[in-house]
């Protein structure tokens, strides 16, 4: 059964307040937090929370552009706003992507009205961890940064990263909606990929044409 909650525009401008205040309130918790076990691991920096609060709003700015796209019946449909994630792991690599994937998975939930169809489980899977998943673009980047080929195979590692996770989500809580006949580990991939290849297709298009009409600007300082 589908359980939503419906907000209002009003509503919509006030959780993005809160959900900046919130972004910077963590951040700045997490800023104390000091990678000694990994040298080359640094504590966040203030400037560090900014970009997180700047790419995950241009992230839900473009998922409510493009929230007018047609969903699947039981959730998900085709988006670019994994750019800016992608982005983002370019610019300061695994682990303040993830933090910034998880906040944009919260918000995209929301977006989504907190949509749940079995489980209330189903949500952090399919929002929060799909979106933290795209961090995994930023193991590429680790080795391969000069060229936008590894851009756009960055941006197919993490959205693969977020397919898996909608992959893991139907089979473990939408195996009982595949069609007769069909196994429900085929009935997740064909699902879930109906809408994540296109996405994966486009979101790469863009990641390969962003670096290469844009790398000067992708390397400088936001703030």
């Amino acid at each position: 059964m589908d359980v939503t909650i419906t907000i209002d525009l009003g509503m919509w401008i006030a959780i993005a307040i809160l959900a900046f205040l919130a972004t910077t309130a963590l951040g700045y918790f997490l800023a104390q937090w000091q990678f000694h076990k990994n040298t080359e691991r640094k504590p966040l920096t203030t400037k560090d929370i900014t970009e997180v609060a700047i790419f995950v709003a241009l992230a839900f700015i473009i998922e409510v552009l493009v929230s007018w796209v047609p969903r699947q019946p039981m959730g998900g449909s085709i988006t670019i706003s994994l750019v800016p994630l992608i982005v983002l792991a370019y610019r300061k690599g695994f682990i303040i992507t993830l933090y910034a994937g998880i906040i944009f998975g919260i918000l995209n939930w929301m977006l989504a009205g907190f949509a749940i169809y079995v489980h209330w489980m189903e949500g952090p899977l399919d929002y929060i961890l799909a979106s933290g998943a795209v961090s995994l673009s930023a193991l590429v980047f680790r080795k391969y940064r000069e060229s936008a080929k590894y851009f756009a195979i960055a941006a197919i590692v993490g959205g693969f990263g977020r397919y898996f996770m909608h992959f893991l989500s139907g089979i473990i809580f939408f195996r009982e909606f595949a069609a007769e006949g069909r196994h429900w580990l085929i009935h997740s991939i064909i699902y879930n990929g109906t809408y994540m290849i296109p996405t994966i297709i486009l979101v790469s298009i863009l990641s390969w044409a962003l670096y290469t009409k844009m790398h000067d600007v992708l390397e400088q300082d936001l703030i």
